[in-house]
């Protein structure tokens, strides 16, 4: 549990450590915010990718399906994905950074390596400094395999989640006139700034957090395999415990992932564990591959970075999803599954956590069309509401209606595009003529 008084007094103490730097500062320019707030949404979606990466190493590793080592895997990108997102990163401080921003500002390549770095240091700080003796063989140990796959994910989730809070609230913060290093650093380790990670103000957070500890109980603790799973700074913990453990290490390599991104100095050893005692230092993970220098495009198109919980859209439908040659909610969750790899279609529940997360605004569909609105799928709602197939002889499932001249509708909710807003869950509505509506895709 955080002492709400500690951080406000970290910040109090940031303020004039920074007061020098900030003497004859002033808030920034629309450009200027423009600048601060684009490098940074690129830096966290290159975390992210490298969290996938790290993500998708202990998995390969575990079904013994890596060429090389766990351990080099980690620094490995056959697919040119991350690089494709640090290239983003360059180009968009070419395209808006014309006048560099007073604070708050390092460079892309900094950005990029930190963003890095900050994932391989989680790694080992979660599994030691070589992930290759660490990973357990699905093979040999199923369970003990499928613990260490489900408790990496939900890491990588609370680490991005952490990140996004902080991107979000620091856009708030200059949009609000913010004018020092200072005013950027509450966003990390003052509970009392609305919207930072300390406040956790929509409590998107600790939702990630129970996910975290239901999975370590249910894929770990219940089969007796939580023992040896992660052999590194967490070693010994199970339960709760080890949840807890596990969030220190998240809070310590983001924080320092943010000192990184926006040269700032966040005391990220107070701010872990709210103990001075070396628990976050300095990184022990390897290096990342440097980025390379390229040429940018003169102007970078805007593209949706991919959120917290969701990752995109498919393209509107009517109320008969037919995606992936497969009608109903299967084929939307293949077609999910097939554009943004590990997701299904989004339930409205994980809408509204998407819409707390920030992951909405600017939202565009597979096809790069805005997105304005969402079929509100919902188990929990009478199936007349879920555009059932309740015709003679039908599916009688979900999404699958099959002629107007029966009593099945549906719902949608409408998606304020600018602002990331959801709007009042509308009911019976007509699945086939009262418009299309789009599908997200959430992990």
């Amino acid at each position: 549990m955080r002492n709400p008084i500690l951080p406000t007094a970290i910040a109090a103490g940031v303020l004039l450590l920074v007061s020098a730097f900030g003497a004859f500062a002033q808030q920034q320019s629309a450009g200027q915010q423009a600048c601060l707030n684009k490098l940074n949404k690129d830096g966290s979606a290159v975390a992210k990718v490298e969290g996938k990466i790290v993500v998708g190493c202990v998995k390969s590793a575990g079904g013994g399906k890596l060429v090389g080592t766990a351990q080099d895997c980690l620094t490995e990108d056959p697919k040119g994905k991350l690089q494709n997102v640090k290239n983003a990163t360059v180009a968009a401080e070419t395209s808006l950074c014309g006048t560099p921003p007073d604070f708050g500002y390092t460079s892309a390549v900094t950005i990029d390596d930190a963003a890095v770095q900050g994932k391989l240091d989680l790694t080992a700080d979660i599994y030691g400094a070589n992930l290759d003796p660490a990973v357990i063989s699905c093979a040999t140990n199923k369970a003990g395999c499928r613990c260490q796959q489900t408790v990496s994910k939900v890491v990588e989730k609370l680490a991005a989640t952490k990140l996004a809070i902080f991107v979000k609230c620091k856009k708030a913060a200059l949009h609000d006139g913010a004018t020092s290093a200072a005013g950027l650093s509450t966003c990390v380790d003052d509970a009392s700034t609305v919207g930072s990670i300390a406040a956790d103000t929509k409590g998107v957070i600790q939702k990630t957090l129970t996910g975290l500890n239901a999975g370590i109980v249910k894929a770990c603790d219940m089969p007796g395999v939580t023992s040896g799973a992660f052999p590194g700074t967490c070693t010994g913990t199970s339960g709760g415990a080890l949840g807890s453990c596990l969030d220190v290490q998240v809070e310590c390599r983001v924080c320092q992932t943010i000192n990184r991104f926006d040269g700032l100095f966040v005391d990220c050893d107070l701010f872990d564990d709210q103990i001075a005692n070396a628990s976050c230092t300095t990184g022990v993970g390897p290096a990342p591959t440097p980025t390379p220098t390229v040429t940018p495009t003169p102007t970078a198109t805007a593209t949706f970075v991919p959120g917290v919980v969701l990752q995109g859209a498919l393209t509107a439908t009517n109320g008969r999803f037919n995606y992936n040659l497969m009608l109903g909610l299967a084929g939307a969750n293949s077609a999910c599954n097939t554009h943004f790899p590990g997701t299904h279609a989004c339930a409205y529940s994980e809408l509204q956590s998407a819409e707390a997360a920030g992951d909405l605004d600017g939202l565009k569909d597979i096809g790069n069309n805005t997105v304005t609105g969402f079929w509100a799928i919902d188990s929990g709602q009478p199936a007349l509401q879920q555009c059932n197939d309740d015709a003679l002889g039908g599916s009688g499932l979900n999404w699958e209606y099959a002629t107007a001249h029966t009593a099945s509708r549906g719902q949608k909710v409408a998606l304020n595009n600018a602002t990331g807003a959801l709007g009042v869950l509308q009911s019976s509505l007509q699945c086939n003529i009262s418009g299309t509506s789009w599908v997200g895709c959430c992990l």
